[in-house]
């Protein structure tokens, strides 16, 4: 009767969390993402699904300190002003709007390689927001672009984006073996997303550029700048070298700390000023869900979801293509990074299958707006800069890039990868 009974409770907890993470607002009140992920951990609690114990062991120490150690980082990078010298170029050299298209999704996911993917889309929407409006261009191609190819290019890393670093750590990939598999993957991804993002939106790529004379110069630190990109290439080299992913979450933490104490010597900034730029609602989501997953594994319900998608394809199950389609179906429905939380016990040792929900998880995020947090991030910052984008234009390009990657990625990784 009490497995019932947690089964029901968990069930009821799982359903709340979820349809108020989808709705963003009731009544005009905002919802925000991490609020609703601690109020569906402490109703695990309250409701006696899952003991304190149990709660608490249910936070991966792992994740949270890589995150925060990366955030670090990209903290510094912003202050130094290195992400508008990376748009500021990219606009400057752009000849027509497809090459402005093509460069910026190029340099966004290059950059959600190296840094979390929700981060730059938070640093580099307000900046194509600028630049499009002193190009005299419809911004809306070019925002959609930053999260399609946000979310393409942090495929690439275990450092790419929050459930790839949870995947890492959870099966203990190396990082340079991540990145020679997904690598290539990422690539061609890419090169599919940029044609068919120009494809949904050429009427609005066909207008000429204008002349950018009237841009705001770049405000540089460039001797802080120097040692925050120093200390974060040293941290890439360290990653690569790492023997496990176990390392990864102490590298990141220790050059976020130099980051942390040097940069103020260097540039105008402070500590304290670092720690504030620190996305902490990131950290309080992943602590929320941590919990609510947990209760929705010991209620048994996280069994009864697998068994059930199994049934709807036909009874076969454990697949790489059933692990590729619920991962994409989980994803649509809940978010990327609480599907990745949820089917974390469907790899079972195998590289090809964590791979393959690396890849599919993110991907699948492209689909909707509410399929991965960087897609939100570019809506929601976007909006505080006056331009809208609905959920008609995301899906123009997002549905059709999310099923062309996700065949594309779910072939390569068959090919490439040894079952």
């Amino acid at each position: 009767m009490a497995s019932d009974y947690a089964f029901a409770a968990a069930t009821l907890v799982f359903l709340l969390t979820y349809v108020l993470i989808s709705l963003r607002t009731v009544r005009r009140f905002p919802i925000e993402r991490p609020a609703v992920a601690m109020l569906g951990g402490a109703l695990m609690l309250v409701l006696g699904v899952l003991t304190p114990t149990q709660a608490l062991l249910a936070i991966n120490l792992d994740v949270i300190v890589l995150l925060v150690g990366m955030m670090l980082l990209v903290s510094g990078l912003e202050i130094c002003g290195f992400f508008d010298l990376v748009s500021s170029l990219i606009a400057r050299r752009a000849k027509n709007q497809a090459t402005f298209l093509a460069w910026l999704m190029v340099a966004t996911a290059a950059l959600s390689a190296i840094v979390l993917n929700d981060t730059i889309a938070l640093l580099v929407t307000p900046v194509v927001v600028r630049s499009t409006r002193a190009l005299r261009v419809n911004p809306l191609p070019y925002l959609v672009a930053v999260a399609i190819a946000a979310n393409v290019g942090s495929v690439a890393t275990e450092v790419g984006n929050p459930q790839n670093a949870f995947i890492a750590i959870r099966s203990g990939i190396p990082f340079l073996t991540f990145t020679a598999y997904l690598l290539p993957v990422t690539i061609a991804c890419l090169v599919v997303a940029i044609g068919l993002v120009w494809l949904a939106f050429r009427r609005d790529l066909a207008v000429p550029l204008t002349p950018i004379s009237s841009v705001e110069p770049v405000r540089l630190h460039r001797t802080g700048l120097a040692v925050t990109l120093g200390v974060t290439v040293g941290v890439a080299v360290a990653f690569f070298a790492s023997p496990t992913p176990a390392w990864l979450p102490l590298v990141a933490l220790a050059g976020g700390s130099f980051v942390l104490f040097f940069l103020p010597f260097f540039a105008k900034t402070t500590a304290r000023t670092l720690i504030a730029k620190v996305d902490w609602s990131i950290i309080l989501f992943f602590i929320g869900l941590f919990i609510v997953l947990e209760g929705v594994r010991v209620s048994g319900l996280s069994a009864a979801i697998q068994g059930g998608f199994t049934a709807s394809v036909g009874g076969q199950s454990g697949g790489l293509a059933w692990l590729v389609g619920l991962s994409a179906l989980l994803s649509n429905l809940i978010s990327n990074v609480p599907a990745v939380l949820l089917l974390a016990e469907l790899p079972r040792g195998s590289t090809q299958l964590w791979l393959a929900l690396a890849a599919s998880s993110t991907l699948a995020g492209n689909a909707t707006i509410l399929g991965a947090a960087c897609n939100v991030i570019v809506v929601q910052v976007a909006s505080r800069d006056g331009v809208t984008v609905s959920m008609k234009d995301f899906v123009k390009a997002g549905l059709p890039v999310t099923a062309a990657t996700l065949v594309l990625s779910t072939v390569l990784i068959a090919l490439l990868v040894p079952a």
